[in-house]
């Protein structure tokens, strides 16, 4: 009973972070709301007892990626030498879009049966490193050679030029 009513908490908390993402006027607030919805989700990985990805979902996602928004938002006003204005000219179709991809995701979840229950305990880590180095290795050093790609384009984005100095 009371991990359903935490279950139930912690999505409502998700919802309401992730509605503050995209309705905040304020960059940096955006940044705080998305660390909060990640949080949320680490707490639900708790609930299904699985330990490694609540560790993974804070380290990686709040610790690093969160961070490292935070850090390029305040450096944004250093590098333009101006302040980067929010519109919300495109709200409507903002909504539809994030409508029909919450049920595209809803359509996919049901048609692939994922199973409801939580792992079996000690069970989520080993299967989740035979599923990620075995059957999606390919997609995983896809994504890794990716990421490394965007970090080398923002150290250029980022650097001065030693002949300008700017």
């Amino acid at each position: 009973m009371a991990e359903a009513v935490l279950f139930y908490a912690f999505g409502a908390i998700m919802i309401a972070s992730a509605l503050g993402v995209v309705t905040s006027p304020n960059v940096f607030h955006c940044a705080l709301y998305l660390a909060l919805a990640l949080f949320a989700v680490a707490a639900e990985y708790v609930l299904l007892n699985a330990y490694f990805l609540a560790a993974i979902q804070i380290l990686v996602y709040i610790g690093a990626v969160v961070v490292l928004a935070l850090f390029v938002i305040s450096l944004t006003k250093e590098i333009t030498g101006s302040e980067v204005k929010l519109t919300r000219r495109r709200t409507v179709p903002a909504i539809l879009v994030s409508a029909l991809t919450a049920c595209l995701i809803i359509v996919a979840l049901l048609k692939a049966g994922i199973p409801a229950g939580a792992p079996a305990p000690g069970e989520s880590t080993a299967a989740l490193g035979r599923h990620l180095f075995g059957d999606f290795v390919l997609p995983f050093e896809v994504v890794s050679v990716l990421l490394l790609s965007a970090l080398l384009a923002a150290i250029a984005i980022v650097s001065k030029d030693p002949e300008t100095g700017k």
